[in-house]
């Protein structure tokens, strides 16, 4: 097998010692090397052009990318990073590269995809650890039951509250996190609300006031920035209530979501809605 193959199958990096044993010849690594077809990051490490630094550092501390670190690498929405966190057995003691995650056994560069999750759910905010998850469900990698079976055991109780707060309907980690924290401020929240001549509004909040989480990816097209604008007058023209929100402003501060959903209940004298959102402040 020759090298650029056999680092392919193996997620793009791997040790010598590996390569060796899938039938990989010295001469023809150090031609790859020679060439540029393959790297050479580390001692005894060869590894493919392109590949993330933090893959690196985790073979390099004997290690797999784990948790928030490994959910990036598999395409997860991620709020937040926390530095490296690396996935390795007690036997591996190399520490200085971030977080060490302990497991009983080993797995390549990277842990799959629901060994992730079950970290996720143990580690992280709740907040955060949702975002994560919910975008596995919504992406189809998970089922909520896969959930539901992966969070057995310790921690059960911490990753079932973010299970429970999981929505498939969702379609951006800003739009979780309003959702979430509207939810958790005492308010009832609609996720993806369909109205006729508009489609489907991002968020509504106790039946009454439509959120749209504007982000710019989305008006990246002079046709959608014209579209929206349309959907927003037929709002206005059907006498519904909407505020835009940046998505980028969620992004860094979740609960300024609150502030002007408590004005608009605020001033229209809604007094449950105010009485929840104060006693949740």
């Amino acid at each position: 097998m020759d090298a650029e193959t056999a680092l392919e199958l193996m997620g793009g990096i791997a040790r010598w010692k590996a390569l060796h044993d899938v039938g990989v010849r010295a001469g023809e690594l150090a031609r790859a090397v020679a060439a540029g077809s393959v790297l050479r990051p580390g001692h005894g490490i060869y590894a493919l052009p392109g590949i993330a630094p933090e893959i690196t550092a985790a073979v390099r501390a004997g290690a797999s990318l784990g948790c928030v670190s490994a959910a990036q690498s598999h395409g997860l929405w991620v709020h937040r990073q926390h530095g490296l966190h690396l996935s390795a057995p007690r036997s591996v003691r190399d520490v200085r590269y971030g977080r060490m995650h302990r497991l009983r056994q080993t797995y390549g560069p990277l842990v799959p995809v629901e060994v992730c999750l079950r970290q996720v759910m143990a580690c992280l905010p709740l907040s955060e650890a949702l975002v994560i998850a919910e975008s596995a469900v919504v992406k189809s990698l998970v089922t909520v039951e896969d959930l539901h079976r992966l969070s057995t055991g310790r921690g059960s109780k911490r990753a079932g509250r973010v299970i429970e707060a999981i929505n498939p309907g969702s379609e951006s980690a800003p739009e979780t996190l309003a959702r979430h924290t509207l939810q958790e401020a005492g308010y009832t929240v609609v996720c993806q609300r369909r109205i006729n001549r508009v489609g489907r509004v991002d968020l509504e909040v106790e039946g009454r006031l439509l959120l749209e989480i504007d982000g710019r990816v989305h008006h990246s097209d002079e046709q959608s920035f014209t579209e929206d604008r349309r959907r927003w007058n037929e709002l206005t023209i059907m006498g519904l209530d909407l505020l835009v929100v940046p998505a980028k402003q969620v992004l860094a501060y979740p609960r300024s979501i609150l502030v002007p959903v408590r004005r608009y209940f605020a001033e229209r004298g809604d007094t449950h809605a105010v009485a929840s959102a104060v006693f949740a402040a």
